[in-house]
């Protein structure tokens, strides 16, 4: 069950979505191909690198990992949301 792949960028951007939808997250555009994640509790945002058509599992996995930790999702929604 620990185990990631490397996620297709339209099911990230259906989480994405999603995540828009909770209180105090923000989903923008940050640069040349990625997208910034913001929590106001957060100290630093989380950039998401949409270059290719795949993101790296290691960055769906440490994504996770903070969402998880800060109580805006459990891992069983972001599986839900992302498979």
């Amino acid at each position: 069950m620990g185990e990631f792949t490397d996620v297709k960028r339209r099911k990230l951007l259906k989480l994405l979505n999603w995540l828009s939808q909770k209180p105090h997250m923000t989903i923008k555009a940050g640069g040349k191909h990625q997208i910034i994640v913001k929590y106001n509790f957060w100290d630093r945002p989380f950039p998401i690198p949409f270059k290719h058509n795949t993101v790296n599992k290691y960055i769906v996995k440490a994504f996770m990992d903070k969402l998880v930790v800060s109580n805006i999702c459990t891992e069983e929604e972001f599986r839900d949301h992302v498979g």
